[in-house]
């Protein structure tokens, strides 16, 4: 448990840092108004080592068609669906094979209090509860890989695309011993090329 602590916290140290260091100060409010668009996700890869964590940040209508906790069969079916499919992170981003990297974990918040996902996926604490109820909930997946060759680290490509049919562009940001970067991805262009310095 430590350890994904760990990585959590470093994820989101290099996230904070990337974020100030690619985002003009005239753009921070924009980019605050729009996080939550329909059709639209946040992607962020960070590389330190051999570890490579990425997080997903996706409004619920995105991935399933509805933003609050399942109400009906269907609905619950739909939502089981989408939590199989997003635990195989690597079929959802695949790194360059060169790199040799695999998945260890994959953890699901769908955002909703009684997502009746079991042990794999979190449950949202009560002030995201309250707003998934019958307002804007949003899928948070956090992967972490290890990589044999981490230096050969140099692209990504997502499969995110042929699972969520409603999903029409991430929003992806990276950091890796080589470099930052960013680029909108779509179905049709689903790959981003990791530059160097």
């Amino acid at each position: 448990m430590n350890r994904i602590r760990t990585y959590a916290v470093s994820l989101t140290a290099i996230t904070m840092c990337l974020a100030v260091a690619t985002v003009p100060a005239e753009d921070t409010e924009q980019r605050r108004q729009s996080a939550h668009v329909h059709g639209m996700a946040h992607m962020t890869l960070a590389a330190e080592g051999n570890k490579v964590l990425i997080e997903l940040t996706s409004p619920a209508a995105s991935l399933i068609g509805f933003e609050r906790a399942p109400r009906t069969d269907d609905e619950r079916a739909t939502l089981a669906l989408a939590t199989e499919n997003l635990e195989a992170g690597d079929a959802m981003i695949r790194l360059n094979i060169e790199a040799g990297c695999r998945l260890e974990t994959a953890e699901i918040d769908a955002g909703f209090a009684d997502s009746g996902q079991g042990r794999e996926a979190k449950h949202a604490h009560d002030h995201d509860a309250d707003q998934g109820a019958d307002g804007h909930a949003d899928f948070v997946v956090h992967y972490s890989f290890v990589c044999d060759r981490p230096e050969a680290l140099g692209s990504a490509a997502l499969g995110l695309f042929s699972g969520f049919p409603a999903l029409e562009r991430v929003l992806f940001q990276y950091v890796t011993a080589e470099g930052q970067g960013g680029a909108e991805l779509t179905p049709r262009a689903p790959v981003v090329t990791f530059v160097p310095l």
